[in-house]
This record gives C-alpha cells, sequence and structure tokens, in this order.
C-alpha cells in the first residue's frame, strides 16, 4: 500500500472511458510513485474489470442501492476507513482527463479539503428548493452556504480522515439517496463548515462554467497562455448537455459544441443574475 489513493468509480457504461481515457491519461502524465489507484465498481464488465487489474488497479465492489452520485461517497468512506493511506483525491471518472502532474497536490495544504470552485458563480443552492432535505436541515446548510461560491465535488483532495469524516455526515443528511444532486450541496456544507482550501481552476477546468479563456490544439486543453490544463472536467448530466463532443485523450478526440458552450453560458448568466435578486432576500430560498 502506498501512501496516497486515487478514488473514482465507473458502471459498464462509462467503463470503457475509465480504462482507455481517464487511466491512461493519469499514468501518462501523474507521477503515481507515491499513489495507489482505486476504481468502486457499480457494474463493470468482466473485460473491463480485467483491464484494470492488468494496470495494477484496486477493483473494489459498491453497493447496489441508491444513486451513483452519493453511493460513491459512502462507498469511499467505508473503503478509505478500512485502509491507511493519507490522503485522497476524490474524482469523477467518467467525464475527465489527466494531462499534466497533479502529485503534489497531495502535499500541499494537507489538514484542509481542497476544491475548486465552479467558474461561474450560480445560484446552486437552489438545490434545496427540490426536496432534498426536510427543513430543519435546509435552516442548518444555509447558515453556512448562504454566499458562499460554490465548490464542485468532481475533483477533492483531502486528508483520509476527515473524507471519512464527511462521507458518514453526507450518508446522515441525504436522506433520499435516490436522487441526483444533493451530494453536491452536503459536500459543500461540510468543506465550508470544516475549512476549505480553494485550487486553482486548472486543477477542475470545467468549459461549460469557466471564464477564463482556453483553446483546444489536437486535442489538448491548453489556458490562453499556452500551458497545458493538467484535469479537464467535461461536466455534465447529460451527454447532451456537455459542451465538448467526442471528449477524450489523444489528438483526434475534444472539439466545442459552439452552440451548446454558448447556450449553457447565457443560462449561467441568468442564474447568476437570479441568485444576485435572491441573495437581497432577507429569507432563504426555499
Amino acid at each position: 500500500m502506498k501512501k496516497y489513493v486515487v478514488i473514482t468509480c465507473a458502471n459498464k457504461k462509462i467503463g470503457n472511458f475509465v480504462t482507455s481515457h481517464w487511466l491512461r491519461s493519469l499514468k501518462e502524465n501523474v507521477n503515481l510513485k507515491n499513489i495507489d489507484i482505486v476504481v468502486i465498481d457499480y457494474g463493470l464488465t468482466k473485460e473491463q474489470k480485467n483491464r484494470l487489474f492488468k494496470k495494477d488497479v484496486v477493483v473494489y465492489k459498491g453497493t447496489k442501492e441508491y444513486h451513483i452520485v452519493n453511493k460513491r461517497f459512502f462507498d469511499s468512506g467505508k473503503f478509505l476507513s478500512k485502509n491507511t493511506y493519507s490522503q485522497v483525491l476524490f474524482i469523477d471518472g467518467g467525464d475527465i482527463i489527466f494531462q499534466d502532474d497533479i502529485s503534489h497536490l497531495f502535499n500541499k495544504d494537507r489538514k484542509y479539503i481542497r476544491a475548486c470552485h465552479v467558474g461561474k458563480n450560480i445560484f446552486f443552492y437552489k438545490w434545496m428548493l427540490m426536496g432534498f432535505f426536510d427543513s430543519a436541515t435546509k435552516e442548518k446548510l444555509w447558515k453556512i452556504l448562504k454566499n458562499k461560491h460554490i465548490l464542485n465535488a468532481g475533483v477533492i483532495f483531502a486528508p483520509t480522515d476527515k473524507f471519512v469524516k464527511m462521507a458518514r455526515l453526507m450518508a446522515t443528511l441525504i436522506k433520499n439517496k435516490d436522487l441526483f444532486g444533493p451530494d453536491q450541496l452536503a459536500f459543500n456544507y461540510f468543506a465550508y463548515k470544516d475549512r476549505v482550501k480553494v485550487l486553482k481552476n486548472i486543477y477542475n477546468f470545467m468549459p461549460s462554467t469557466t471564464e477564463n479563456e482556453f483553446f483546444i490544439k489536437e486535442g489538448v486543453f491548453y489556458t490562453k497562455d499556452l500551458k497545458k490544463i493538467p484535469i479537464v472536467h467535461n461536466s455534465g448530466q447529460i451527454d447532451l448537455t456537455r459542451s465538448i463532443k467526442n471528449f477524450g485523450y489523444g489528438k483526434s478526440f475534444n472539439q466545442i459544441k459552439s452552440l451548446i458552450y454558448n447556450l449553457k453560458k447565457t443560462q449561467y448568466s441568468i442564474l447568476r443574475f437570479y441568485k444576485e435578486i435572491k441573495l437581497q432576500s432577507k429569507t432563504p430560498p426555499f
């Protein structure tokens, strides 16, 4: 067992992407001398698991119940509680590629949770309007989250003991574990209540929400000053709404969906305006 661990999850649907793009980009760009790799299995095929085994990846059997976005936290917490890693990188698997080394982040601000802001500070906490939490929990969350900039849960560095504590709290807070969405809010609550160190957005770069210029050349994402972006996150609930088509690792991948990209920027601008109006209200937005 090594000092640190990278944990993601996968099912049959995204298993090929995880093995061919996520994992390959991780191994080709990140110094893994002190880092183990774990994939939580939510229905991978035998062939997909064999590919992972051949690359020295630990495959951990996940629970069958609950929505994947929620149970990935619970199962990661269970796995970590049984092992002795000091730091963890908890990261999405089906919509992320690595383009540069990020191993130094395991040794930076080690006492804190580290995560990136969503580029556009939209009114994300509207999730509380959608029945994810009971009234008392809503009030508790709102006291911590009001006026806070959104943190994205797709890339989280954390001390292992703190992550386990967070996962257990999330399991308590999230009553309906079959819904998409409450994990992000519960994560933000824990991170801000505990104390969070914000990473540069190049470590969780989301093209659809970034306010920074970028460009793509031969499948590689660059900042405007010609530097490779270490972690690219083609975020979105479904493929249709993701701003990059043919997303992957290699020269033939990654083209901008101009219509979706511009529509999402307009959408986020409207939501940001809505947020400013709501925050002027003296009462919570639920």
